[in-house]
């Protein structure tokens, strides 16, 4: 049977399970789906699989405001009902923030993927050293940066890369918040923005706080295009 709806999901990730796998948290949503009597489609073949779609894995250790799961559905459902039946079977530490119908046809969340926002808690951090080394690095025209992730080495340029980034006072250090590009060229992390501008300082925790995705629309791009709707 071909898939009759696709409903994109947002949820949260919280500190009781941060170490736990992507696999798990897959494992987790198919099986809340199944005891909430959803009509999740599966793939055909020897070996099927539930139809979930998941933006970037989220790094061991992080926690999450707004993750994206689209679910695809052999039946029709409203999204409200969706909603209410699938938050009945979540947990406080995975837990459904929202839902929308989307097309089926649209692209894959992780291909659609362009942003992410990040919130970094940096104990012995002083706020005021955090800002003037934050506005230097984002007067700069560019800043190159290499890391390597086990054999792999790549270089981009971290200050194309960085949307936006801040600095506020917490009890203790400075809390950032940024915003990094995560499409399919590059993939920025807050761990590079840690290690590049304030090298010796320890995170005490980090938590992705959104996705930005690019849902284009037929109607948004003639907007774009001639600034109406024909």
């Amino acid at each position: 049977m071909s898939s009759q709806q696709r409903i994109r999901t947002w949820f949260r990730k919280g500190e009781r399970v941060r170490y736990i796998s992507h696999l798990d948290v897959l494992r987790f949503w198919e099986r809340a789906i199944r005891r909430a009597g959803l009509p999740l489609s599966y793939s055909q073949g020897f070996t099927p699989h539930p139809k979930l779609a998941f933006a970037s894995p989220l790094p061991l250790g992080f926690t999450a405001e707004r993750e994206v799961m689209d679910v695809q559905l052999d039946e029709r459902i409203d999204p409200a009902e969706f909603h209410a039946r699938l938050a009945a079977q979540a947990t406080g530490d995975l837990a459904v923030v929202a839902v929308r119908e989307v097309p089926l046809g649209a692209p894959q969340p992780q291909a659609a993927m362009l942003w992410s926002d990040y919130r970094v808690a940096v104990p012995g951090l002083d706020p005021a050293e955090a800002r003037a080394r934050i506005e230097a690095f984002l007067a700069l025209p560019a800043f190159e940066w290499r890391e390597e992730r086990g054999e792999r080495e790549r270089t981009y340029d971290l200050r194309a890369a960085t949307a936006w980034l801040t600095a506020r006072p917490i009890d203790g250090g400075t809390e950032l918040a940024m915003r990094l590009r995560t499409d399919q060229n590059i993939t920025a992390r807050p761990e590079a923005i840690l290690a590049a501008l304030f090298p010796g300082f320890e995170p005490q925790s980090y938590v992705r706080t959104d996705i930005i995705l690019d849902e284009r629309s037929p109607a948004r791009e003639l907007w774009r295009r001639y600034g109406q709707y024909l």
